[in-house]
């Protein structure tokens, strides 16, 4: 299911059914289950129902503190990000500024094909992504320093 739960359908009838609760239930017992729901939590209705469920946004907050398995905090910290409202509300002046990218995608070409999955996502969720073969225009050396200038984050893959 770990696999699974990263198909938006998956996704959408997990919360429709509202299932949640279910992975929610197990995860003490299975760690896998984290994995899942963080998959799951890039779902909005997904995202809702977490939220709702206090005691385990405790347990997340107190994982992502004090676990010591790097695995497991990096896990507790992705789907806390997910859960953040912050970074989905920016409002539309933020994001059409004209002058930035929010993000700017360096990659092998060997990881072409994560790298455009990557950058889909990001743009469909507002940010201005700037990666080669959609901004690349003239001198390779300039355009990718002119990039990292104009831009606040950059993902290496």
């Amino acid at each position: 299911f770990s696999t699974l739960s990263k198909i938006d359908a998956i996704q959408q009838k997990t919360a429709d059914l509202n299932k949640i609760s279910l992975f929610i239930d197990i995860s003490d017992q299975y760690p896998i289950a984290f994995d899942i729901l963080w998959a799951l939590s890039f779902n909005q209705d997904i995202q809702q129902q977490l939220r709702s469920n206090t005691t385990f946004m405790s347990k997340l907050l107190n994982l992502a503190k004090e676990c010591d398995n790097e695995k497991m905090r990096k896990i507790t910290h992705g789907i806390l990000w997910n859960l953040e409202s912050t970074h989905q509300d920016r409002t539309i002046l933020e994001i059409n500024d004209g002058k930035t990218f929010d993000i700017m995608i360096s990659y092998s070409h060997k990881d072409e094909f994560i790298c455009k999955q990557i950058y889909e996502e990001l743009t469909k969720n507002g940010y201005r992504v700037w990666i080669d073969f959609d901004q690349m225009h003239g001198n390779v050396m300039d355009g990718m320093a002119q990039a990292i200038e104009l831009s606040q984050t950059m993902i290496i893959c």
